[in-house]
């Protein structure tokens, strides 16, 4: 394969991969699977591990994804919280099976565990006390939810235990609950939870601690991080050690040979649709503490654990028409109007088509018999067509040469497959704008969602982004399901965006194809608004991680007159359009380094954060560009190549903090 070409993809895997674990980790909004996810994660190592000379720091290889917010409390973990390791296939199993099988000549128990599919949480006791709660964040340190996980009345908040103890499980929403929520939220007008992972994950985080209890979360335990208790040498006495001090854990059973295994792999593909929450698979373990050390962990796995995911449900329904929605960067988007099925724990009668060459693809037409697909986490799609069951009387599909909102004419880039509306005045796009300038991983103002949005347009309060500035309160406490209060906290809410971060509100602005990550690598490149205006189409490509299409995005956002405008009404109004630089200081002389294990003193992104303000680069993986490995307690197999290669140092942590004396 060409080395340019290799480049190219291994940068846009990087993105979409980014883009994607932003979705699910801190937006609750996942678009694809896990599997497809999973096929991102691998198509990546393969390219890393055969083209060394492209590795870049922090690879989504190498690490987890994580939740954490900015401006939010985080507490490190004791111990570091780690992924799991999908299978898809009972082959995967056996595989994982035999794999165990040869590192021992004893006797081995597994435990099969249900996997929900809710949001891990870790639980720190001491003197047998609950001290904190803490979300699993990236791994290393997580989010304090403490007040919040407090409203789970089922949760013990002092155990009969008093050595220091993290105890970790899965917060989840009954599937009745959920319910409940989605009919109440639908009826006062605001978006519906898509499920009810994405439901748990975006209550436990709520500010308002009231809300959270009445939503009456659930949870279950089925592990620990710190704990010194020789006497639980296993995973089957630590779940029976758990219940023991009153902690609800997870529906589990040791099994000792692979046809049993494989059968309770089988049993709760069909019978999770009997419980009263969501699972997604079943969790297989090496029950043994002692061969658990010695099998060890990848970088972001336990090599003594693997996470059996279950096949996403299919059905068979009726397409009864196509609609086009236009989203806020202009993309007119195709959806499948269905005739309503049961799939996956909720009833459903939409799906994306992503675009025109989709429907080409499918050979699609309205009244066509489809196979829809749904895993619980996306909304569902359409992978198949019984063209042979095609009715006489099957219509085209035909897709829309001018906008269905506005009416502009749309135009599709060159080589590209998406149809836009470029008429930055289109009311569907104006409204998608706001919301997302508004949303937490941009300027964060809590109250301006998607139904407080289509009030302030519908009554003419605002017409567009810059408006929000110069909101009229008594107005908006005069809208129905408002008043003074709502008000007063949304007056709060937007004066406190002003002092957000400019690579927030760079990433608010919703330039075409410049996500979270990439507007944190402007503004910490350019530093100010000014210098991107002035930056030419080169100069955006000299930056790493900026291929053409951003670059043109980024010259063509900044050339228009109306982009140039709101950024100076939003200048006028108070907001930063500067970055925070932080003071380098050259102690480690461009030096590169990498991270195996876990550090005592450091987090990941702390230790990170400790070489690049001292003048050092961290990269991804071992090859003869790496100066330094850092090794912490379990390394992997980093350490191993390392030595094999015979010309990289390798420190302890100690030893890295000589060097930054």
């Amino acid at each position: 394969m060409d080395d340019l070409f290799v480049e190219d993809e291994i940068k846009d895997l990087r993105r979409k991969i980014a883009y994607h674990n932003d979705l699910y980790y801190k937006n609750n909004a996942p678009e694809i699977s896990d599997y497809e996810f999973d096929q991102l994660i691998k198509r990546l190592q393969y390219l890393e591990a055969n083209y060394p000379q492209y590795n870049l720091a922090e690879s989504p290889t190498e690490k987890v994804g994580s939740d954490l917010q900015e401006k939010s409390s985080i507490i490190p973990h004791k111990v570091r919280m780690y992924s799991l390791e999908n299978a898809y296939s009972i082959e995967e199993i056996s595989d994982f099976y035999h794999k165990i099988k040869q590192t021992t000549e004893q006797e081995i128990n597994f435990t099969t565990e249900l996997k929900l599919d809710g949001f891990s949480i870790n639980l720190y006791y001491e003197n047998g006390k609950l001290q904190y709660a803490s979300t699993r964040g990236d791994g290393y340190e997580g989010e304090d939810v403490t007040e919040n996980v407090k409203t789970i009345s089922s949760l013990p908040l002092q155990i009969d235990y008093l050595d220091p103890i993290e105890v970790r499980g899965e917060i989840f929403l009954p599937i009745s609950e959920f319910e409940r929520i989605n009919l109440e939220r639908e009826n006062d007008g605001e978006k519906i939870f898509a499920n009810p992972r994405n439901a748990a994950a975006g209550t436990i985080k709520l500010k308002d601690v009231e809300k959270v209890r009445i939503r009456k979360l659930d949870y279950r335990m089925y592990t620990v991080g710190l704990m010194e208790n020789p006497q639980i040498d296993s995973q089957i006495k630590l779940l029976e050690f758990l219940h023991s001090m009153h902690f609800k854990t997870v529906e589990w059973k040791c099994v000792d040979n692979l046809t049993d295994l494989i059968g309770q792999c089988n049993i709760w593909a069909t019978e999770k649709e009997n419980l009263e929450y969501d699972i997604d698979g079943l969790v297989v373990k090496v029950s043994d503490f002692s061969l658990q050390k010695k099998l060890g962990f990848t970088s972001k796995f336990p090599k003594w654990a693997i996470a059996y995911k279950f096949k996403a449900e299919e059905v068979q329904t009726r397409l009864i028409g196509v609609d086009f929605q236009v989203g806020r960067t202009g993309a007119v988007t195709p959806v499948a109007r269905l005739e309503p099925v049961f799939i996956s724990g909720s009833t459903v009668s939409n799906a994306t088509l992503h675009n025109e060459d989709e429907i080409g693809r499918l050979n699609l037409k309205i009244g066509d018999l489809v196979t829809i697909i749904k895993s619980g986490e996306i909304i569902p799609k359409i992978i198949t067509v019984d063209h042979e069951k095609r009715p006489a009387d099957a219509t085209e599909i035909k897709f829309p040469t001018h906008c269905p909102v506005c009416g502009s004419e749309l135009r599709k880039e060159a080589e590209g497959v998406i149809n836009y509306c470029d008429n930055i005045s289109c009311p569907a796009q104006i409204q998608r704008r706001i919301e997302h300038f508004a949303s937490r991983d941009a300027v964060d103002i809590e109250g301006l969602g998607e139904a407080a949005v289509k009030q302030l347009l519908d009554n003419h309060l605002i017409e567009k982004i810059e408006d929000i500035y110069h909101l009229d309160f008594a107005r908006f406490a005069e809208l129905e399901k408002q008043g003074k209060k709502s008000a007063e906290n949304l007056q709060k809410a937007i004066e406190r965006s002003k002092q957000q971060k400019f690579h927030k509100i760079l990433f608010g602005m919703g330039i075409r194809f410049v996500g979270e990550r990439t507007s944190k690598i402007l503004a910490d490149h350019f530093g100010n608004i000014e210098a991107m205006i002035a930056a030419t189409y080169l100069d955006f490509m000299m930056i790493d991680e900026i291929g053409e299409k951003i670059a043109q995005s980024l010259v063509d956002f900044f050339s228009d007159d109306k982009n140039l405008s709101l950024i100076r009404h939003l200048q006028k109004a108070g907001l930063k359009m500067q970055q925070e630089r932080k003071e380098i200081i050259d102690k480690l002389n461009g030096k590169t380094f990498l991270v195996t294990g876990t550090l005592e003193k450091f987090s990941r992104n702390e230790i990170k954060n400790q070489i690049e303000q001292n003048g050092g680069r961290v990269i991804s993986s071992v090859s003869k560009n790496l100066d330094f490995l850092l090794v912490g307690e379990n390394p992997g197999s980093k350490l191993t190549k390392a030595q094999q290669l015979g010309t990289i140092k390798i420190i302890s942590e100690q030893e890295f903090l000589e060097m930054i004396k």
